[in-house]
């Protein structure tokens, strides 16, 4: 009865922390969100999301890096897991070795939005206007992956942009909508609804191809700017010493949840791709990412103290 009850439940704990690296209202969130309502039930467990944004992820990294690894807290987070390495002197952790993979829940691209009012109907209208004045760009914050597609335009293009750093998706695209910054990189969880409506215009997605849903938006690689092709990602990593067993047992609910009909239906409704791949899987995926993400760095004038 005891090992029975033990191979059920990912921990003996009570109630599980998902920590989410942004505010709420962003595509990490919301997923958080997606995933907690239906993992609760599944796990008979008390699923509470807490929201620690700043630092570019930092802050939310490290409070997880540094918890007690008995399946009680775990991380929902992006692509700052790769990239804050190479632009932060001291993130506060080691991504490859204060975090583990648990289970990648879903991808998608950065889409490239203005407010409707600008005069900028294309991506070279934008460049082209950026180049006589500079345009101030929004994003979920520093290291994120829109913040990663905006620097890389800048050398590719000749574009110049001003980095405005928010703390989250959503704080980036309220501005964007109200006029407050005229352009705003993001995810389509976060923009979607406002490109549908017409209150903000989209430029371009950084995917390698047209996102199911809204294939009216050129991907940058048919634009001539492929080298700034990058997907978001998000998944859930777990502070190191977390058991295996408790980590495959997160993957296994978590994947099974993600082939669902209703879970697939609301991730792929934000604009993202389910994911819920093994834990092997998703470690390859981040290795990956950080020699991509390396390369996409290197002669970036991106450093944070």
């Amino acid at each position: 009865m005891a090992m029975s009850a033990i191979a059920q439940t990912p921990s003996q704990n009570d109630t599980i922390k998902l920590i989410v690296i942004t505010a709420p209202g962003g595509a990490a969130d919301q997923a958080t969100r997606i995933v907690a309502e239906k993992l609760g039930p599944a796990l008979s467990k008390n699923i509470i999301v807490e929201n620690k944004p700043g630092a570019g992820g930092n802050i939310a990294s490290k409070f997880v890096a540094s918890a007690k690894p008995d399946g009680a807290t775990f991380l929902m987070t992006s692509n700052n897991h790769t990239i804050n390495p190479f632009i932060y002197k001291d993130p506060g952790y080691a991504t490859l070795l204060d975090l583990l993979p648990v289970v990648q829940v879903a991808r998608g691209p950065t889409v490239i939005a203005v407010h409707p009012l600008t005069p900028i109907n294309s991506m070279k209208e934008l460049i082209t206007f950026s180049q006589t004045k500079p345009v101030s760009y929004g994003s979920i914050g520093v290291g994120s992956a829109a913040h990663l597609v905006g620097e890389c335009l800048k050398p590719v293009t000749g574009a110049k942009f001003e980095h405005v750093p928010y703390k989250g998706g959503a704080p980036a695209v309220f501005d964007a909508v109200a006029g407050h910054i005229p352009l705003v990189m993001s995810s389509l969880a976060s923009l979607g609804p406002y490109i549908k409506s017409g209150k903000l215009r989209a430029l371009a997605v950084s995917s390698t191809d047209r996102w199911p849903g809204y294939t009216e938006i050129p991907t940058l690689n048919e634009l001539g700017m492929g080298e700034c092709t990058y997907d978001i990602w998000l998944g859930i990593v777990a502070p190191k010493g977390t058991p295996a067993s408790i980590i495959n047992s997160m993957n296994s609910e978590i994947s099974a949840l993600l082939k669902t009909k209703e879970m697939q239906e609301k991730i792929l409704g934000m604009g993202y791709m389910p994911v819920g791949n093994s834990v092997k899987e998703f470690d390859d995926m981040v290795r990956n990412d950080i020699n991509k993400t390396s390369k996409m760095i290197k002669g970036m004038q991106v450093q944070v103290e």
